[in-house]
């Protein structure tokens, strides 16, 4: 059973790292979403949902901002 936890672990940890971009959905997003919107209905759905995306709307804006100042030499 460590065994199985491990390599689910691994595999996470390979899919967020792999090219991973906050503006685009991916498996680890979509899987996060599903987790946290379990046994919620409703409202409740929509708020965590919105939520969820909202934050990633600002990373990705944040990581936009970072690549813009690099890129204008600050």
């Amino acid at each position: 059973m460590q065994r199985f936890g491990f390599l689910a672990v691994m595999l996470v940890l390979g899919l967020s790292l792999a090219g991973c971009d906050a503006c685009k959905d991916n498996v680890v997003t979509q899987l996060g979403d599903k987790v946290a919107t379990l046994g919620k209905s409703g409202l409740e759905k929509e708020k965590i949902m919105a939520d969820r995306k909202a934050a990633r709307a600002v990373k990705c804006a944040e990581q936009k901002g970072q690549e813009l100042k690099k890129k204008m030499g600050f």
